[in-house]
């Protein structure tokens, strides 16, 4: 612009030089893919651009897909008519599901479900995770549409947490959404306690007490595992018919039981181990400290307590879900966040508890458990 400062207008003009530079090294036919791989776009516009693939698996997991293709391949006008999706989209939709890796489709070009999909999105399976999934396409997606005021006002985007109400205690009036809830928790919970299972030294107790226990999948879990054990789970009263059919479903109602309580109200039921899972992450610290000091209470000298949470772990380069975690939980809650490994460490060990052990398990859930000092009672 006339009147303007001659260096004002170099300013606004590119590095032509280094474009340049950096084009001749995109270019070049033996550094251009290295160039790419370290400086290319393409890491920056997957994961900006990852609400795409997130929706296209959601929609499909809603849907059913696997569940249709749980008896065998079907030609996709088939599978079309059984979704009643339209024929404009449903090819490309499902081929793109091929490409992400949970179809498969033969040279006759039925679609068939992966061995990964077959046992974890088939509804009809024990092993079907797509509670998870169904709970992120009908809550969380819209519900990540607050990120922007969450980072300008600390406040949760919840409905729940606006005025006076409060997530759970607003959640838990809605049957519907309860069991949308409860399902989706079993989602997140399967695959961790399954090895919780087999990575706690359950051998030497024979009673265990999970709390905030939603359906039950610990409790199946480890008493698949271990039938020494008898367990209980405990949470609200409404959860009960939801944990009861559930444990039911696996022929255990001989060895878990369901109490109804609240862990805020009154003392934990008593166990050789007490587990919380994704219960911590919901509150404050203060809270955190009040269930760890009624859960030393609740266990026998030489008795346990196990938390596992999506904790991030320090010193460790992969937390990157664990940190979106907590962010999705401050999405929820007004006080909530995932804490460290180191924190939850130092949190069981004020309240008394010795020989504490951290173990990763998977995703970015990790275990923290410790023992009250003393000698477990011979029963």
């Amino acid at each position: 612009m006339p009147g303007e400062p001659a260096t004002e207008r170099v300013r606004d003009l590119p590095d032509v030089r280094r474009e340049r530079l950096l084009m001749r090294a995109l270019q070049n036919r033996l550094l251009g893919p290295l160039v790419r791989r370290i400086l290319g776009p393409q890491r920056i516009v997957e994961k900006g651009m990852a609400f795409w693939s997130a929706r296209l698996v959601l929609t499909a997991v809603e849907a059913g897909v696997c569940t249709e293709l749980a008896d065998g391949p079907l030609p996709e006008d088939e599978l079309r008519r059984r979704l009643g999706w339209h024929p404009r989209a449903a090819g490309t939709a499902l081929d793109a599901l091929v490409a992400a890796g949970l179809l498969r489709r033969d040279r006759s070009g039925r679609y068939a479900n992966t061995l990964r999909s077959a046992l974890f999105l088939d509804r009809t399976k024990p092993s079907y995770l797509g509670g998870l999934l169904e709970l992120s396409s009908t809550r969380l997606y819209e519900l990540w549409g607050g990120l922007g005021e969450l980072l300008r006002t600390g406040g949760p985007a919840a409905a729940e947490e606006q005025g006076e109400d409060e997530f759970f205690a607003a959640l838990y009036r809605d049957p519907t959404a309860l069991r949308e809830f409860l399902a989706g928790m079993t989602g997140i919970s399967t695959p961790e306690a399954t090895l919780i299972a087999a990575r706690f030294p359950w051998k030497r107790f024979g009673t265990f007490a999970d709390i905030g226990t939603a359906q039950g999948a610990l409790p199946v879990r480890v008493a698949l595992t271990h039938p020494h054990l008898r367990g209980l789970g405990f949470d609200l009263p409404v959860v009960g018919p939801v944990f009861t059919d559930y444990v039911s479903s696996f022929g255990l109602d001989q060895r878990i039981r369901f109490v109804p309580g609240d862990f805020m109200a009154g003392p934990l039921p008593t166990a050789d181990v007490v587990s919380f899972g994704h219960v911590f992450h919901g509150s404050p610290e203060r809270t955190r400290r009040e269930l760890a000091t009624k859960a030393y209470a609740a266990i026998p000298p030489g008795g346990a307590v196990i938390v596992y949470d999506a904790m991030t772990r320090p010193g460790r380069v992969d937390n990157y879900f664990s940190l979106l975690s907590s962010l999705n939980i401050m999405l929820e809650t007004r006080e909530g966040y995932e804490s460290s490994t180191d924190d939850c460490v130092k949190l069981l060990h004020d309240t008394g508890l010795q020989r504490i052990e951290v173990r990763h398990l998977i995703g970015p859930t990790s275990m923290v458990y410790g023992f009250r000092p003393g000698r477990l009672p011979r029963s």
